[in-house]
Formats: C-alpha cells, sequence, structure tokens
C-alpha cells in the first residue's frame, strides 16, 4: 500500500481531521500514520476501522472497548468472544502473541479482518509473537488477517524485486 511524501508531512504536522479513529489520531509524530493508511483504504471500500483499542483473546476487562465488544459479539456470537477471551489468561505465560494493529469491520458486522501495518520508511518488520496472534484470530475465529506493508509511492519500484515472506512456526 502507498502514501505520498506530502500526506506524511501533514500527519506529522498535526493535520489528522480526515482521520476517523480517536486513538489513532492523538498518536505523536508519525506513530498511526501507517494504520491510518491502511484504516482510510478499508474505509474507501465501506468499511469502518478500529486501531488499538480492542482486545479480542482476554487481555483486558470486559467493558474496557464496550463498542467493540457489540462488534465482535455480533459477528461471532456471545459464546465465542467469551470462549476467544479465555486464551490470555490461560495461554499467555506460555507463549507470547499480540494482537493486530487493526480491527476492519463492515458496518453491518458480517465481516471482521485484522491488520498488521508495517511502515517501509522506519524499517518496521513483523515480530514472531504477531504472526502467532494472527493465526490464533484465524484459527479460533475464522477471520481474515493480513500484513500490509506501507511504502511511499516513490519508492515502491525498489521493492518489486523483493520476495514474499514465509514463516514457520
Amino acid at each position: 500500500m502507498t502514501y505520498n511524501i506530502e500526506h506524511l508531512k501533514r500527519w506529522k504536522s498535526g493535520d489528522r481531521e480526515d482521520c476517523i479513529d480517536t486513538y489513532c489520531r492523538k498518536l505523536p509524530r508519525s506513530k498511526g500514520f501507517g494504520e491510518y493508511i491502511a484504516g482510510k483504504f478499508f474505509k474507501s471500500l465501506g468499511y469502518r476501522w478500529i486501531h488499538h483499542d480492542f482486545n479480542l483473546l482476554g487481555g483486558n476487562k470486559l467493558g474496557k472497548y464496550p463498542d467493540v465488544e457489540v462488534i465482535l459479539r455480533n459477528h461471532i456470537g456471545d459464546s465465542r468472544y467469551e470462549s476467544g477471551r479465555a486464551y490470555w489468561p490461560t495461554f499467555s505465560p506460555f507463549l507470547k502473541t499480540e494482537e493486530s494493529d487493526l480491527l476492519i469491520y463492515k458496518p453491518d458486522y458480517s465481516e471482521i479482518r485484522f491488520v498488521e501495518c508495517k511502515r517501509h520508511d522506519t524499517n518496521d518488520k513483523i515480530r514472531e509473537s504477531q504472526i502467532r496472534g494472527m493465526a490464533i484470530l484465524n484459527l479460533l475465529f475464522g477471520c481474515t488477517v493480513e500484513v500490509f506493508e506501507i511504502v511511499e509511492e516513490n519508492r515502491i519500484s525498489s521493492l518489486e524485486e523483493e520476495q514474499p515472506l514465509v514463516w514457520k512456526l
């Protein structure tokens, strides 16, 4: 996914009025920019998005993110939502996992997906704990999980020769 350098400059200067996510809008400097670019893309396709302020695997107390609880319960049902939240206290001491950057969802809750964003200009790389988290979200809930590399428009040609990343756990 690409962006224009002028857009990044506006983001760094605090020009974020078109960002629909309150958490993302408040981040300092260039933080949250990659998530904003991916969220904006999904918004153009009719989805909504939430950066950071969600939890499906049980790391936070119920009620911390009430709007997200509605989204998840409507999509996967109460029992699957509650059983998924048992993951954190059961497995987290033994297996480090991280949830993705974005929760993407359709307004009618018919589809949810999770997206991890990696900015090329900051050399952000995917970690094994993030891969594990995405695998668990996919396996437990059947959700689509994706990784997006966020690249400046004029640098995309230098990436065309790179090979896809394959993880074996």
